[in-house]
């Protein structure tokens, strides 16, 4: 017997599912377990991981007693011996293929149910399960807030353990015809509270955490990816993850939009019906690649493991998600050379960079500045329809001698002199000014609104600039 919220609410149950699912009242249930459930239905005959992930999934499905829910099933270590030897074998590596899974599953799931706030409970896991579960569930919540932009809880619950020296517990026990009802009818089970152990919030900026990859594998989805279809995906990683979540990292929102606006939906997050994002492509061919070898013996061992390029595609998802939600744009992109962002699109931007005081202060000071500049100076007198540098527009604005017109500058240079080639002050100038470099950004009029973008000679100095904070140590 589970019991709950003081004893107002308990279950009499195997295992803890029913009393979560009548705490939490959750939009849907996940079930995750490890593929070495499988040798408990016969797996010695699998021919393949289809096969080992269907006898886990249907062993594991015959303790769920009437629960509707979703068995996902991942990647184990185990060892199983008789009297003979070695009679089955699991092999992985949790934290490269547990970890990112169970991350991405999470987020997915939760963004596809429009959940508002995650539940794990660890009360049954193994070995390095709970660990990793929550490390994993922390960081799905995280990417969740950004996708939703909004706060997002996550509840993690644990009940006691069964009271040591029970003596009807034999008797209590689970039937061997029907898993879901004890051997014997009238025995007292023992009253177990079911704890709410931790509770955490997360705000779109707490994805940043997250945000810093291994740079020589920042560019690839799996350590071995020989015999899979990945054309294009590293350009993928290069051209719009990586600048997207260094953007976002920064609170760069000029560049953050224009690169929400021309970001490929298709590929990050299979946008249109039939298609498959890069994140679904990788696990894919991890599974391909995860052997199995049946016979005397069953083994089981992956041949490739997911690299860092796999979590910045799950990130790269949730930020873009954020970003367009906010922009309020429906499905589809345009181009990059023609994307521009409207004054009142970067304020509704700054929504994403909430929970960093830091850097809230400095994307408030650039914008209220390019406020000032426009509306209050009059600068929209010099502006027309067509583009004109942020730089060259203080210049019409105060004269080329104006002593006032250097402090506005702050020595940041348009690309000329030697400054050209200085790239740590251009790197440093574009960091402490959130993107609103003077000599990056070009304005116009549209109408009576403001329009925003960079100048098409210096995107690939910004982009290198986005990507590398997003590696680790050079942020």
């Amino acid at each position: 017997m589970y019991a709950a919220d003081e004893g107002r609410v308990s279950e009499r149950a195997f295992s803890t599912l029913k009393i979560l699912c009548e705490v939490e009242k959750p939009v849907k249930v996940l079930v995750v377990v490890l593929d070495t459930l499988a040798v408990y239905e016969g797996a010695s005959r699998a021919e393949s991981y289809d096969d080992v992930e269907r006898n886990a999934r249907n062993y594991a499905g015959r303790y769920l007693c009437g629960v509707k829910a979703e068995i996902v099933v991942l990647p184990g270590i185990y060892k199983l011996y008789d009297e003979k030897g070695e009679r089955a074998s699991f092999e992985s590596d949790p934290r490269s293929e547990f970890l990112p899974l169970f991350t991405y599953t999470v987020f997915k799931k939760a963004v596809e149910a429009d959940a508002t706030s995650i539940a794990l409970d660890v009360s049954h896991g193994m070995n390095f399960m709970p660990t990793l579960a929550l490390r994993a569930s922390e960081e799905a919540a995280a990417a969740l807030a950004a996708a939703r932009v909004e706060r997002v809880k996550l509840r993690v619950y644990q009940s006691d353990p069964y009271p040591p020296g029970f003596r009807e517990l034999e008797r209590a026990g689970n039937s061997g015809e029907d898993v879901c009802r004890p051997k014997q009818s009238g025995v007292k089970p023992p009253s177990l509270h079911y704890n709410l152990i931790l509770e955490k919030a997360f705000e779109p900026w707490d994805l940043t955490r997250y945000i810093s990859y291994e740079k020589q594998h920042a560019l690839r989805v799996l350590t071995d990816d020989r015999g899979c279809d990945f054309d294009g995906v590293r350009n993928l990683l290069r051209t719009w993850a990586l600048p997207l979540l260094g953007a976002f990292r920064l609170g760069a929102l000029p560049q953050l939009a224009l690169l929400a606006k021309a970001a490929p939906l298709d590929e990050l997050k299979g946008a249109t019906k039939g298609a498959i994002g890069a994140a679904d492509r990788a696990i894919d061919c991890w599974r391909r690649k995860r052997d199995v070898r049946g016979g005397d013996t069953l083994r089981v061992a992956s041949r490739t493991r997911f690299a860092p390029g796999f979590l910045a595609l799950i990130h790269a998802r949730a930020v873009l998600e954020g970003a367009r939600k906010l922009l309020e744009l429906c499905e589809g992109s345009i181009p990059l050379e023609e994307a521009a962002v409207r004054f009142d699109e970067l304020n509704s931007l700054k929504m994403l960079v909430k929970g960093s005081e830091v850097v809230s202060v400095l994307v408030d000071r650039e914008i209220s500045k390019l406020d000032y500049y426009i509306w209050e100076k009059q600068g929209w007198k010099f502006l027309s329809s067509e583009w004109v540098g942020y730089d060259e527009l203080l210049r019409k604005m105060y004269g080329e001698k104006s002593c006032e017109l250097a402090d506005l500058l702050e020595e940041q240079e348009s690309g000329s002199g030697k400054s050209k080639n200085d790239k740590s002050k251009f790197k440093r100038d574009f960091i402490a000014h959130a993107g609103f470099h003077t000599g990056v950004l070009e304005l116009r009029l549209a109408g009576e609104k403001l329009e925003i973008r960079v100048k098409s000679d210096q995107w690939e100095r910004v982009s290198e600039v986005l990507r590398e904070v997003t590696r680790e140590g050079e942020a």
